[in-house]
């Protein structure tokens, strides 16, 4: 019998978590996409938090210097010493929004875009304790935002470069892996790409939604992404020659 109460408290547990996020709304946070200059008024801007609750809520705030591995995921370091926020915590109002600021105090010769993210965290938000019968649960949630920050070299240009397009069969289905570098001094982020492809005497152009993981696609400054694309039908699966065109956004 005690271990049929413990799996009911549990499963009341767990009911309890699905039905929160129906009641409680996550704070909203601003902008998502901050770019400083590396000096001068240009190395400061603020950033707003708004409470949606309708409690008080904690938030701390904290900066972590960001690596990108081939597949899009991210190494990260807590920044100490590059970036000042003011301030780090915060408690605010219900209904209310309260600004920090982030302030780039780096090195000054920034020749490559330096990169980070901005992580806001809420402590703890205690719901109501809910019972039933002899049992109880109390629900604690949280909430967690993330920005990217940039550091932008004053004579920025993005450049790409298609480096390698290669057959590779999984279970069954048949893709073109495609290896592409970020050689500007800042990200790239692409936008309508086209790709030619041609390979046992045939010729294939791809774009729109069979190009769909490549649009918008974000690679930092000196990094290289490898994406993969469904094989195109005209062309015979083997070694392939590819040619990559795309339109780059910057972001002013």
């Amino acid at each position: 019998m005690k271990n049929a109460g413990r799996s009911l408290q549990t499963n009341l547990a767990l009911l309890l978590v699905c039905m929160a996020p129906s009641v409680v709304h996550a704070y909203e946070l601003e902008p998502i996409v901050v770019q400083l200059a590396p000096s001068g008024n240009g190395s400061v801007q603020s950033m707003t938090i708004t409470n949606t609750h309708e409690v008080p809520i904690a938030i701390e705030v904290a900066v972590y210097r960001r690596e990108q591995k081939v597949d899009g995921s991210e190494e990260r370091e807590e920044e100490l010493d590059d970036i000042l926020l003011t301030p780090p915590q915060m408690v605010i109002a219900p209904g209310s929004s309260q600004t920090f600021k982030v302030r780039y105090v780096g090195p000054q010769d920034v020749q490559r875009e330096r990169t980070y993210r901005v992580v806001t965290e809420q402590l703890p938000i205690r719901l109501k304790k809910e019972e039933r019968g002899d049992l109880s649960a109390q629900v604690s949630m949280r909430y967690r935002y993330e920005a990217a920050l940039y550091v932008v070299p004053p004579q920025r240009k993005p450049a790409f470069r298609l480096l390698d397009a290669n057959p590779i069969e999984t279970d069954g289905e048949r893709f073109l892996e495609l290896d592409i570098a970020s050689e500007g001094n800042m990200r790239a982020i692409l936008q309508s790409p086209r790709l030619t492809v041609s390979g046992g005497g045939s010729t294939a152009t791809l774009s729109g939604e069979e190009l769909g993981p490549l649009e918008g696609l974000n690679i930092l400054a000196g990094n290289h992404r490898q994406i993969r694309v469904s094989w195109p039908e005209s062309i015979p699966f083997g070694e392939v020659e590819a040619s990559l065109d795309a339109r780059l956004l910057i972001l002013q």
